[in-house]
């Protein structure tokens, strides 16, 4: 009788225990099948796939910022001569922020002269990005003097990028030595990032000449601005005063890089402007000073200006000044149905990416009282703008959209899933992969997700 106790309460703890066990582990072995088999047709495809499916594959790449195939991605951008694939792969690791593909950019930037000119452009600015031209002066220096124009624009670009007061000497030699005006112009644009004193006269000089041309006046005031010196405010308030709008408009945005009271003064005034342009500038510019005197004069150019781009304008200005007030008249943006649709998802954006927490409600009150089926390119739209949103407190949200009707929402939850990595959604998310009922865009979407979860 003991023995045959024994036995019962040996099998009970067998299936109590041991089969949930093993149960767990076959499905875990099943994702791990399931996601080397996704792996493995990646990887063939890098390989032996068409041009136009290996760049597809390395769009998707760049939309997850997934460089997990380092190796293989390397390796194909060493060999391949398609420039349309070298773009990719180079756009792949600028938006990954990886400097992997450093060495090899840096020898095809050596090797221009056999190089496609796209290709050499978009490395270009792959170094700059990664902060990369300092290591590489000599390199960069060189372009500035190279027979293509657009290799002499670009470097002119990331020398000043760099704020290295360095390099204004060399800009300012190619301002006098170039004969190409396009080049020219790059300079008097760029040359102000360098934040150079030095470099203040040699810009007032051509801001003040009437002779010049309009273009490169704007470009001078535009750098003028970045170097903030004293002596070239009143030079700055003078031109604003000038008849040509378009002046007046690089004016005001250089006057707006001060932290005086007289600029604030300006910039309100500004947004009051019949000039639509200069009122854009103004209402940009309130946001980036982040006064929160400008509050209410931006909730009325959000809701009475009759530039709808200025309407936006001012959402993203209030945005960027931020607190209770200014977020809550946006989330009541987002809210009315009677906004127009795409000020209404720019203000849902703006909301749930700057100010989450306090938006939740927002979310819930949208996502229940829209009527899907009436209006789903909105709705598709505002779920795909969620699913970028780092946050792992919107689960409930995804999980919500795994069960919509619409592929688009559907991808965009597990977009979301992955990038917050709520693995407690992992068994709903394998369902989706195995379910051979589903788009097979959403179960390649299912497999990635459980590659991370």
């Amino acid at each position: 009788m003991k023995l045959l106790k024994l036995f019962f309460v040996i099998y009970f703890a067998f299936v109590l225990f041991v089969i949930p066990c093993f149960s767990q582990n076959r499905a875990e072995d099943a994702d791990a099948d399931a996601v080397a088999s996704l792996r493995r047709e990646r990887e063939r495809t890098l390989a032996f796939g068409l041009h136009s499916e290996i760049s597809s594959l390395i769009r998707e790449f760049i939309a997850d910022r997934d460089i997990s195939y380092n190796n293989q991605l390397l390796a194909l951008f060493e060999n391949t001569r398609n420039a349309q694939i070298q773009r990719d792969i180079i756009e792949l690791y600028t938006a990954a922020r990886s400097d992997n593909l450093m060495s090899r950019v840096i020898t095809l930037i050596e090797n221009r002269e056999y190089e496609n000119r796209s290709v050499i452009v978009a490395g270009i600015r792959y170094v700059s990005e990664m902060q990369g031209v300092e290591a590489n002066e000599k390199l960069f220096l060189e372009l500035l003097e190279d027979n293509q124009r657009d290799f002499r624009i670009e470097a002119i670009r990331a020398l000043a990028a760099t704020g290295n007061k360095r390099f204004s000497q060399p800009l300012m030699q190619i301002y006098e030595t170039d004969d190409d005006s396009a080049v020219r112009l790059q300079v008097l644009l760029h040359i102000g990032k360098l934040e150079d004193p030095a470099t203040a006269q040699f810009l007032r000089d051509i801001i003040t000449d009437q002779d010049i041309d309009r273009t490169s006046r704007q470009f001078a005031i535009n750098s003028l601005g970045y170097i903030r010196d004293a002596d070239s405010f009143d030079v700055l308030v003078a031109v604003y005063g000038e008849d040509d709008p378009l002046i007046r408009i690089y004016a005001l945005a250089a006057i707006a890089k001060y932290d005086r009271k007289e600029a604030d003064t300006i910039i309100f005034e500004a947004m009051r402007d019949e000039v639509w342009r200069i009122r854009s500038t103004a209402v940009t510019e309130a946001g980036r000073r982040r006064n929160k005197d400008f509050i209410q004069i931006l909730i009325y150019r959000a809701d009475r200006d009759p530039v709808d781009s200025i309407r936006i304008a001012a959402l993203d200005s209030l945005a960027e000044i931020g607190g209770k007030e200014a977020f809550d008249y946006i989330r009541s943006r987002a809210l009315d149905p009677r906004t127009n649709p795409g000020m209404r998802r720019h203000a849902f954006s703006l909301a749930v990416n700057r100010d989450t927490t306090n938006s939740i409600k927002m979310i819930e009150t949208i996502f229940e009282n829209e009527p899907t089926a009436a209006n789903r390119a909105f709705i598709e739209s505002l779920a795909a703008e969620l699913c970028n949103v780092e946050y792992p407190g919107l689960a409930p949200f995804f999980e919500r959209m795994l069960a919509s009707g619409s592929v688009v929402i559907r991808v965009a939850g597990l977009r979301g899933i992955r990038l917050n990595r709520i693995s407690s959604l992992k068994d709903k998310v394998r369902a989706i992969a195995e379910d051979e009922r589903q788009a097979r865009s959403v179960r390649n979407h299912a497999l990635a997700t459980l590659e991370v979860l």
